[in-house]
């Protein structure tokens, strides 16, 4: 569960939330609306790393599932005369 954290109060615990922000998230809202998220260095290159891997594999299963007829590499050697 994030810690909720109106902006007038992280201004002033700024360092004490970025320390908070290495195990949860900080929800940072402003007139009672979230406004932004804290999420540590570290936390936030995981995420974009998951991130990454889960495109990929999105990717592959998407070739996979419109796969489109391969040629062998030596038809292709042999079709440009090398």
């Amino acid at each position: 569960m994030p810690t909720i954290v109106p902006v007038t109060e992280a201004k002033a615990k700024l360092a004490e939330l970025i320390g908070l922000s290495d195990t949860e998230d900080v929800v940072v809202t402003q007139r009672g609306r979230a406004a932004a998220v804290l999420v540590s260095a570290s936390r936030y290159s995981e995420m974009l790393d998951r991130i990454e891997t889960l495109e990929d594999s999105l990717e592959i299963a998407d070739a996979k599932l419109h796969r489109e007829p391969t040629v062998p590499l030596s038809q292709v050697v042999s079709d440009l005369g090398l």
